[in-house]
């Protein structure tokens, strides 16, 4: 009998049907090799490319899948086709071809809830709300089980003020899905906004987001329980389990590593900025750098780096408080600055007074989308663009992400490394808060000013007339303690201290700022209450203007340094006042601030390896008048003299590390920078 050799048509439907069967079931390789097949057999077989593609993409090689889809396209058009090069363009961060695409799979005739949930996040993303929420009902009439949609129309609505439509389309989300953790985390952020606190906890209890429960329990002193909800959290980073768990809400977790907040931070960049991680950088790494330090070193006339500071914050803010006397003292001749603010606030007649004479070129770029900020910032010729946020409130890192100059500096802003090296290449700190042994804890190369990485202003008030204690709500006579850090950076073995200090000090008081919440402050006179403290030993200080707080501040005795995330502008705010301050080394960067602010003002003898001996040395300063005199003596010689307050030093000393920067790329090294 004669066997008849099956045709190239037969064989290739085969070898189709067992591919889409090993692209269904994951096995991805075999898959590949099947489709592989075929196209060799049959170059013309458009299915077998577009899955080719598809088999591609989803082993992350999304150029080679593109380029299997566009052959398959080049043969014979389809919507879906479109929907799933859509895909792979969108997962290297081209956006808008992206979007063309999702358009040409809808005039096609694709309807798919997903294909429009996916366009509607992109149009979000790039500011065309309106159309976005368009792409949210279409999927949700496509699809009206869809959750995901509900959800994002959801997000879509919390961000244009609209919270009562906000929270019906949440609800529908989670009717539909009710196991989805992101919803349950969206649902309880919505809530939290809007100071809906015990209902906000439920929610992230009920979604499994200990992250979140953790922090909002912290910030309103609701310590039982913490330590098993801490782990559950860590858990979840060390698994991998939840996406968008914001590294900057775990660092009051006391058990938090540093290498755990690294890949935080990791896992949040790449949830976060996928597309933009992907995308091609618009700035190869060093390009350009070489041609700038020749010039400079050559003392070329005009020859000046161009400094990019990128912020939400050039207002009347914490970071522009410190940052504003740097600003101010850049060598207009050998440095070229520029300013890019996305914020929304508008500063206050001092601050825009000060803003205009500044002499660098301000830049307002918040009505830009990601790509178009970046693309600012490369056309501007940046030779080291300095990110001030991190992962901190309405940050845009996306903007960084895609890479806008040769350098990418993380300062000031974000107490730690952000896990993602394309993020930034370097982070700048010192010798205390990121010591060089700690390098590996770091996605960044370590950058380190010689006293500390801290500012200051050197514009503030001197000697401002204080208010009298009474005025101020204290005793007139006891030693006071203080704390005007946020509530979340309390925590119950802190608070033990304290509580310990005032039955050591029977006429001493504790001055806290005012937590801001009823509930807060029921909870911590409920702590102080079991610890055996009187309630009004436990002086709740209102929440004032800055230069109001900074007039209080001489009424305190001692600042209280918090542990494991500790004072920053608090600390040098209270040490400019002439308050000493006890503190604690901590093992994350945020734990570190209060001792590298104490090495420079030359006061590390008030610096204590364990909360023991914290309380050793505050108790010895509170009650030996000798010691105590002397260390003020020595803190307001310090105002005058030491490095943390010498603005124009800090700044010259910032830019040699700038230039050593450039240096190091331009010529490679090993370790951290440094400048002597």
């Amino acid at each position: 009998m004669k066997i008849t050799q099956p045709t190239i048509s037969s064989r290739s439907a085969d070898l189709f049907k067992r591919g889409v069967d090993r692209l269904n079931a994951g096995q991805y390789t075999l898959a590949e090799a099947l489709f592989r097949e075929i196209v060799a057999l049959d170059p013309n077989h458009a299915q077998a490319w577009h899955q080719l593609g598809v088999t591609l993409a989803r082993q992350h090689q999304f150029a080679q899948g593109e380029a299997a889809m566009r052959r398959a396209l080049a043969l014979h058009e389809s919507g879906e086709l479109q929907r799933d090069l859509a895909w792979a363009l969108l997962w290297q961060g081209r956006d808008g071809e992206a979007v063309a695409a999702y358009y040409a799979a809808i005039q096609q005739g694709v309807r798919e809830a997903r294909l429009f949930n996916n366009l509607g996040n992109l149009l979000k993303k790039h500011n065309q709300t309106v159309q976005a929420e368009a792409a949210y009902r279409a999927a949700i009439d496509a699809d009206p089980a869809y959750a995901l949609a509900h959800g994002n129309l959801a997000i879509l609505q919390q961000d244009a003020g609209q919270c009562e439509a906000a929270e019906a389309s949440l609800k529908r989300a989670l009717e539909l899905d009710p196991k989805a953790n992101h919803l349950w985390l969206c649902y309880g952020g919505l809530l939290e906004r809007q100071n809906r606190l015990d209902e906000a906890d439920e929610a992230y209890c009920r979604g499994g987001r200990w992250e979140s429960v953790q922090f909002l329990r912290r910030r309103v002193a609701h310590w039982q329980e913490l330590e098993r909800i801490d782990q559950a959290a860590l858990q979840m980073i060390a698994s991998g389990a939840a996406e968008n768990l914001t590294p900057w809400g775990l660092l009051g977790i006391p058990s938090l590593t540093p290498g755990l907040h690294r890949e935080a931070g990791r896992r949040f960049a790449e949830s976060r900025w996928r597309g933009e991680l992907a995308a091609a950088p618009l700035v190869e790494r060093g390009a350009g750098l070489a041609q700038i330090d020749a010039a400079l070193a050559a003392g070329e006339p005009g020859a000046r780096l161009r400094i990019g500071y990128l912020s939400a914050d050039f207002h009347e803010h914490a970071t522009l408080r410190l940052l504003a006397g740097v600003l101010e003292l850049h060598d207009a001749t050998r440095f070229d600055i520029h300013l890019y603010s996305y914020g929304n606030h508008a500063p206050d007649a001092f601050w825009q007074m000060r803003l205009n004479a500044l002499p660098a070129t301000f830049h307002a770029i918040g009505g830009l989308t990601d790509a178009q900020a970046a693309t600012q910032i490369a056309r501007d010729g940046i030779h080291l663009l300095v990110d001030l946020k991190g992962y901190t409130t309405d940050t845009r890192m996306g903007i960084t992400a895609l890479r806008p100059a040769p350098v990418i500096v993380s300062w000031l802003g974000y107490p730690g490394s952000l896990g993602a090296p394309r993020l930034a290449d370097y982070i700048i700190g010192d010798a205390v808060v990121t010591p060089p042994a700690a390098a590996t804890h770091y996605s960044e190369t370590l950058a380190l000013m010689p006293h500390c990485y801290q500012p200051h202003d050197h514009r503030r008030e001197r000697d401002v007339q204080p208010p009298t204690r009474a005025a101020a709500g204290l005793p007139e006579r006891g030693f006071v303690f203080c704390s005007f850090n946020q509530t979340f950076k309390f925590n119950a073995p802190m608070a033990s201290v304290w509580a310990r200090l005032l039955g050591a000090m029977p006429a001493s008081v504790l001055w806290l700022l005012d937590p801001g919440s009823e509930r807060a402050r029921a909870n911590l006179h409920a702590f102080f209450d079991s610890q055996g403290v009187a309630r009004a030993r436990v002086i709740f200080a209102p929440r004032v203007a800055q230069e109001a707080h900074l007039a209080r501040l001489p009424l305190a005795d001692l600042a209280l340094d918090t542990l494991p995330t500790g004072s920053h502008t608090t600390g040098s705010d209270a040490l400019w006042a002439g308050v000493p301050m006890v503190s604690a080394v901590g093992a994350l960067f945020a734990g570190r601030v209060g001792a590298s602010l104490l090495h420079a003002v030359g006061l590390d003898e008030l610096v204590a390896p364990d909360l023991e001996g914290y309380f050793q040395i505050a108790l010895a300063l509170a009650s030996d008048p000798a010691w105590y005199a002397q260390i003020r003596k020595r803190l307001a010689q310090a105002r005058s003299e030491a490095a943390l307050f010498d603005t124009l030093r800090f700044t010259r000393d910032l830019e040699r590390l700038y230039l050593a920067i450039v240096k190091r790329e331009v010529e490679g090294g090993e370790g951290a920078v440094t400048v002597g």
